[in-house]
Parts: C-alpha cells; structure tokens; sequence
C-alpha cells in the first residue's frame, strides 16, 4: 500500500515558485476577465466532482501538500492524461492573492454556456435577478433554483463578466455548471419573457399581494428579485405584472434575497402538490417542470 501512495505522489509535478508553467497558467485564468474563458477555476473536491458528473473535461488538478490526498482521490475518477501539481504553500498564497486560497483546485475547459433563449425554453419558473451583485446570494438562489425545479436563473447587472466566475462556482457549489444560468440586459430579458408568454411575478417589500398569492398562477411564471433593501423596481418590468410581498411580522424590515427566492420557490412547487384556489369548474393547475 505504501508502495502504491509513493507512486501516486511521484505522478504529482512539484510546483515551488510562481515563476513555473502550471503557476502562470493557473494566474493567466485566475485574471482572466473574458466572458467565455478558455479554462476556469473549480475549488474544492465536491465542486470538481460536480464539475465531472456535469461532463465538464478537466484539465489539471493542483493540491498544496496537506490536500494531496484529496487531488489523488479525485484523479481515479479521471483520465490518466489529467496533470496533478503540488503547489509550494507560499505559491498558492501568491496565486491567490487576497481572495479565498484553495488548497485543491481544478483548471477545467470551458463547456458550452447556455443563452437566453435555452432558459426560457426549459420547464419551469424562470428566476431573474436585477440588480443582485453579491456573488455569495446569486449562489445561494442558484442553489434553490436547481433544488426546485427552475429552468434556469437570470443575471441582470450582476456585475459579473462570466457566469464561470471563481467565486460563483464556488458559492453556488457546483451547480451554476449544472443549471443554466445567464447574463443578459433588462430589456432583451423583459422582451424574450413577453415573446415566450412567461409573466412577471415581482418581489417587493411595498407589493400589494402576499406571496402565497403565486401559488395561484397557472402557468409557468418569472420571478424577479432585486436588492435586499429594496426589492425590485416594478417600473421596470411592467405594473401589469403579479407584484407579491413576504408577509413579515416584528421590526425585521426585509429577508436576504436567496431567502425570498427559496420562499418563493417552494411556494411555486406548492403548487404542484395542492389544486389552486379558483372557482369551481376551473381548469387544472398548468405548471410544468
């Protein structure tokens, strides 16, 4: 066995100064600000290995010393072709700079991003973020939309060059590379929902109705969220739209945006589970998946 472990280790290519090939290959991606990288980072084991069962070819796998186990339990799962590295501690410090440091890491081959047009022609409610920039929240609603069945979620003025972004890789763990998740501006959105016959349900803290009130659309809806504090603009996507507010109750004046997309999310999938609340006679609930 321990004969196997030091073959295993001899495979890993030692990696001590910024100044070697696979370092500045890592730092090239790393400052990369193209909206379709070549390559991309994936931290961590479980996102990598999210990144596999998504079909997404990986390209090397880096470890510091502490973390080797980790990168050579990964690799069997791999190609033999796949490099590993050993990156020196102050090398990965260096990489990293003043964002999280990883001590295992994949440099992944860009896969095929979806567009708009995919998002809206999938199964399910559509999530549109306006105006969310914390790259830890679009994540989390990443996160709740894949776990409820959404077709995909929406970017606008998210501040991001790609959707392939370290960070929000990381935070979303993995599932930003399994769910469709796209940039686009307010009005190519706003104009493709009308197109696809998709309404408009938006969350707002001064919105007339309560957010129960969605369980009752019959049909396969976009739910727009904005900024904590203040919600989203309904100016901005048309008053004839479903404005819904979450009922709250003591002085909390609002609920972190990834908490109302998973609120509202459920609520949708509620639907699914219970008959709408309509006349009797009335069609059964249209919601697809």
């Amino acid at each position: 066995m321990v004969d196997l472990l030091e073959r295993e280790a001899d495979l890993a290519v030692p990696v001590g100064t910024v100044a070697h090939p696979a370092a500045r290959r890592v730092r090239d991606v790393l400052r990369s600000r193209a909206a379709a990288p070549r390559s991309f980072v994936v931290d961590d084991e479980d996102n990598v290995r999210e990144a596999v069962r998504q079909g997404v070819r990986i390209e090397a796998l880096y470890a510091t010393a502490a973390a080797a186990d980790v990168r050579d339990a990964v690799a069997r799962d791999l190609p033999a072709r796949v490099a590993r590295y050993v990156l020196a501690d102050d090398v990965a410090t260096a990489l990293f700079g003043t964002e999280r440091r990883s001590r295992f890491f994949a440099l992944a081959r860009r896969p095929r991003l979806p567009g708009l047009d995919e998002v809206l022609a999938r199964r399910g409610d559509v999530v549109v973020l306006d105006g969310v920039r914390l790259v830890g929240n679009i994540g989390a609603v990443t996160r709740s939309a894949a776990a409820f069945g959404a077709a995909g979620v929406v970017l606008v003025d998210s501040g991001l060059v790609s959707t392939l972004d370290r960070r929000l890789v990381r935070a979303s763990r993995g599932l930003v590379l399994a769910l469709p998740v796209v940039l686009a501006g307010r009005r190519e959105t706003s104009r493709a929902l009308a197109r696809a016959g998709i309404p408009v349900a938006t969350l707002s803290p001064d919105a007339p109705a309560p957010l129960r009130a969605v369980r009752d659309v019959r049909r396969r809806v976009a739910l727009v969220l904005g900024g904590e504090r203040r919600g989203v603009d309904p100016d901005r996507w048309g008053r004839g739209g479903l404005r819904l507010t979450i009922p709250m109750t003591g002085d909390v004046e609002s609920l972190n945006v990834s908490v109302a997309a998973a609120l509202a999310l459920y609520e949708r999938q509620a639907a699914v589970a219970e008959p709408a609340r309509a006349p009797v006679g009335a069609a059964p609930v249209d919601y697809p998946r």
